[in-house]
């Protein structure tokens, strides 16, 4: 399903499109610009909920890369990370270690190595350089070059009309929209964005999408048994 897929399913729950004609096409289309916007704000918003939840599959990428470089402390993330997967750590084949970050971050460093800019030797912990962009550093500043590799969690969101729903299947796919359109519905109705957190209608599309995503059957029962 693409975004203006998932936009026409959304307006179809809400009643503003019925016949296969309406259906709009672009996200510029002149009937329906200001109602296509708000669907468009849906699907996002929702997304960003979900990636919030660590609920999609399609947020794990395998390919994060770091090639250290002597006498160079920070480096850039990838452009679409946007946390680790799992316990933040890095791998470094040639040694079979993985690294974490410095406890206490930055500002533990600053108090307890002054020198931690320009000391160089090898790297023992990393930590996150608080940048303009998302970076990390290396304590002690890396001596050698070295390549480390990590797993994180990427960017999946929407914004073009024929960007790809973040989902495996049609089904979790419309299970989404069933969420998305109670909140475009709060939008378009301007009520209150906040109480779409307690709708009861998106509660159970949610709970839908995650029992669809998990892969294996739900537990069959959520308390203790007592013989």
């Amino acid at each position: 399903m693409t975004l203006i897929q998932a936009i026409t399913r959304v307006m179809r729950a809400n009643g503003l499109i019925r016949g296969d004609t309406d259906a709009p096409t672009t996200l510029s289309d002149l009937q329906h610009g200001a109602t296509i916007n708000l669907a468009v704000l849906a699907i996002q918003d929702e997304l960003n909920e979900l990636t919030s939840d660590n609920l999609l599959a399609y947020e794990h990428d395998q390919t994060g890369s770091i090639a250290t470089v002597a006498g160079t402390r920070s480096y850039a993330l990838p452009s679409n990370f946007i946390r680790f997967f799992g316990t933040p750590s890095l791998y470094e084949s040639t040694s079979n270690n993985r690294y974490y970050e410095f406890p206490g971050g930055e500002q533990k460093l600053q108090l307890e190595y002054p020198d931690y800019k320009s000391a160089q030797a090898t790297p023992q912990y990393w930590y996150f350089d608080l940048t303009t962009t998302k970076k990390l550093a290396f304590w002690p500043v890396p001596q050698e070059v070295l390549t480390y590799t990590f797993d994180y969690e990427k960017d999946v969101s929407v914004s073009a009309a024929s960007d790809t729903m973040p989902f495996h299947n049609e089904q979790e796919a419309q299970a989404f929209c069933r969420m998305a359109s109670r909140r475009f519905k709060f939008l378009f109705e301007g009520m209150d964005p906040a109480l779409v957190l307690v709708d009861p209608e998106r509660a159970a599309a949610k709970a839908t999408l995650i029992q669809m995503t998990r892969g294996k059957n739900p537990v069959p029962r959520y308390a203790p048994v007592y013989r």
